[in-house]
């Protein structure tokens, strides 16, 4: 008896095909240490935190002529970096461990569509604005009406170099059954993502978040005081890849 195939929920928005192409987003990529439990508690079974305990933050917004069929967005997303799935950059000599999304936001319901179902990715509606004034980023999230992240940074258009390589994000695409309480769907996905990147100097001067009481993103809150682990701003080109699956949670328990 052959399988009915996956047709996806109801299209309620045109999505594009992947893989989809971003080009030239001025993006502010921050690594900032978080609480180890919560990270734990964030990741999927197989995947493990990396040692430096750091979530990526990455804020940016493009105009429709920089997508291949997007259209144009804001977007912020909170990664987690996982233990024994780096990637490389920089000619095979930079390694970049892979990041697992916890959260992500977006203002385009056509890239909500598409990330939730092209790879699981937990997209939710939200709003990034970012300006600069006398060399001074304001970058800030808005989901439902509320303010729930601000990042300030010092950013300049003095060139500090290009970068190339690859990143390999991770999500964990779930589909509940019908009456709810199980999955129908449970699997680890990988999306091998290639990119190049014109870096720019700055630095950064506050991160805050001000997610509502209970809000499960304000677990992973930067520690205070604040350590920045990484940054990264510059002019990215890149791809939204098409995922592959690499666990089948649901076919391991089956064979247990």
């Amino acid at each position: 008896m052959s399988k009915i195939p996956y047709k996806g929920m109801p299209p309620m928005v045109w999505a594009p095909q992947p893989p989809q192409l971003i080009h030239n987003a001025r993006m502010i990529i921050v690594g900032y240490e978080a609480d180890r439990t919560a990270l734990e508690e964030v990741l999927p079974t197989g995947l493990s935190p990396h040692a430096n305990n750091t979530i990526q933050m990455n804020m940016y917004e493009i105009e429709a002529d920089q997508s291949s069929g997007f259209g144009g967005f804001s977007l912020t997303y909170l990664t987690v970096e996982v233990d024994g799935h780096d990637s490389l950059a920089g000619d095979g000599t930079v390694a970049i461990p892979g990041r697992f999304f916890a959260y992500y936001w977006n203002s385009s319901p056509r890239v909500i569509a598409y990330a939730r179902e092209g790879a699981g990715i937990p997209a939710m509606p939200g709003v990034r604005t970012g300006t600069v004034d006398h060399g001074v980023l304001t970058s800030s999230l808005v989901v439902e009406g509320q303010e729930v992240i601000q990042l300030t940074a010092s950013v300049t258009d003095n060139p500090a170099g290009h970068l190339g390589g690859h990143l390999n994000y991770y999500a964990h695409r779930q589909i509940p059954q019908p009456f709810g309480g199980f999955a129908s769907l449970s699997e680890l996905i990988e999306l091998p993502l290639p990119f190049t990147v014109d870096l720019f100097e700055a630095s950064i001067d506050s991160l805050k978040f001000s997610f509502p009481e209970g809000h499960p993103a304000g677990r992973l809150t930067p520690v205070s005081p604040l350590n920045i682990t990484s940054l990264l701003y510059g002019d990215v080109t890149f791809t939204y890849s098409m995922g592959r699956v690499i666990r089948d949670y649901l076919e391991e328990d089956a064979a247990l």
